[in-house]
């Protein structure tokens, strides 16, 4: 004689639901950043150098980012006098 148990009960998913895709302001276009936005630019450098960078940035209360920038510029400069 075979009894049968209770199925358990079902839980809700913890994962949630997925995010909405962006929305295009045309269709078939999408958002590119215009020349004032700021984006993410990744890559990879070592240690020693990120470590000198901050350190350069901090001595001179200055960002990361404007002494790369100036560097950049001042770089630019150079090779455009050649």
């Amino acid at each position: 004689m075979a009894v049968e148990a209770p199925k358990p009960p079902r839980h809700k998913s913890t994962k949630g639901t997925a995010p909405a895709a962006p929305m295009a302001t045309e269709p078939g276009h999408t958002k590119q950043a215009g020349p004032g936005d700021l984006v993410t630019a990744n890559f990879k450098v070592d240690a020693q150098f990120k470590q000198d960078l901050k350190m350069f940035a901090a001595m001179h209360k200055m960002s990361m980012v404007d002494v790369l920038r100036q560097g950049f510029a001042l770089l630019k400069e150079a090779k455009a006098g050649k």
